[in-house]
């Protein structure tokens, strides 16, 4: 018990804080974008059932975005929509969205692969449809591709986590993803894309199998795997409407957690003898997603020992102190809207999450095909993208 303790505790301390303090005193390899040509893109928008949002993403396309026209081919796949998405997206045919409107039900990947087949670019812009760029967002995209060993590159998503009464604890979960996406791009490459907001090299872009859950994770796996970097700039930013009921960011959890097993049963994950990227890759991603065996271990463990010292009465005391606040979370909405609440009810909602997930995936239960989340729909500024290409 006490080594089962220990190794527990380790190995939760690192996911959390060691990682993060590891990336940031290595050195950084990586350097500003160079200046060359704007390249011609594909901005693809996977939709189902999305006519409460589509309208602005298309006006926030052509209208916000600084990119020339000419080098800008929009495409709406939408997955057999039965709502008013494909008509929408053929409202706005004359001023040249093109819309690929399937009408059997076969999920985001599906409509992705098609869409990328019809493009006409070298560069796909991968986006989701409630996902608002800032003016100079692709821009800062795509400079990075000027470097040949960038296959990939992702920006900040902005969520509008004040709409949700989990958004403390939401907003300081993707405050420090995007740091450690920062630091992990300043050495060498960041792990996976924002699969709001990315673009990749079409070359690079392998077909997907029809069943896969989270696809953005898949392709940038096989852009690493191709030995090209995927980058983050922290300056594309965009802002995104929140999910705004706990239920509907759960399921939204278990989906993602699906999909992981999914690509971890399949191998869809960088080589061992990659080292570094290897690491990478465990210490995000892979140790992460194990973290709930980890957390139950850590707590058995220390109840059977709570009475060898007072070093095990502590933090026996501070795990049930965390989990009542979670559980007083999970009873209390206005509790939960706190960030004392907030945060131990997100982090306790997540791994439940990962657990049901992970069974799902391994067990093929989860669906590839994706529903609208009921979301706010109030804007949020963007943060200044100071700096200029």
């Amino acid at each position: 018990m006490i080594w089962a303790f220990w190794i527990s505790f380790t190995i939760l301390v690192y996911v959390h804080v060691g990682y993060w303090a590891v990336l940031h005193v290595i050195p950084g390899c990586r350097r500003a974008p160079a200046p060359g040509p704007l390249p011609a893109v594909t901005l693809i928008v996977p939709a189902h059932n999305e006519e409460k949002c589509l309208a602005a993403k298309l006006r926030n396309t052509l209208e916000e975005i600084d990119y020339p026209r000419e080098l800008l081919e929009i495409i709406v796949a939408s997955d057999a929509s039965t709502d008013g998405t494909v008509g929408i997206a053929r409202s706005y045919e004359a001023r040249g969205v093109r819309v690929l409107a399937f009408d059997q039900r076969r999920g985001k990947t599906s409509a992705l692969n098609d869409a990328i087949a019809a493009a006409t670019h070298d560069v796909l812009c991968l986006c989701d449809a409630n996902v608002m760029f800032a003016p100079q967002a692709l821009r800062f995209l795509v400079a990075h591709l000027n470097d040949p060993a960038v296959g990939a590159v992702t920006g900040d998503v902005q969520i509008a986590s004040q709409d949700a009464n989990f958004g403390s604890g939401e907003s300081l979960y993707y405050r420090i993803e995007r740091n450690i996406q920062t630091h992990e791009s300043r050495t060498g490459t960041t792990i996976c894309v924002d699969g709001g907001m990315y673009v990749v090299r079409r070359e690079l872009y392998q077909r997907l199998a029809g069943d896969t859950i989270i696809d953005d994770f898949v392709i940038s796996m096989n852009v690493i795997r191709q030995n090209k970097s995927v980058v983050y700039e922290p300056r594309a930013t965009a802002r995104e409407d929140a999910v705004i009921k706990a239920r509907h960011e759960f399921s939204r959890r278990v989906r993602v957690s699906a999909g992981a097993a999914q690509a971890i049963k399949r191998g869809d994950f960088p080589a061992i003898w990659r080292v570094a990227t290897f690491w990478k890759f465990a210490s995000h991603k892979l140790l992460r997603w194990t973290s709930p065996a980890w957390l139950v271990i850590l707590l058995v463990s220390n109840f059977v020992l709570a009475g060898r010292g007072i070093v095990y009465e502590m933090l026996l005391g501070g795990q049930a102190f965390f989990y009542f606040l979670a559980l007083l979370g999970g009873v209390s909405v206005r509790f939960r809207a706190t960030r004392f609440g907030g945060v131990p009810f997100y982090y306790v909602m997540s791994h439940i999450a990962m657990v049901v997930g992970t069974v799902k995936g391994l067990l093929n239960l989860q669906h590839a095909a994706w529903n609208r989340s009921e979301r706010s729909t109030v804007e949020i500024p963007l943060r200044s993208t100071r700096g200029a290409i």
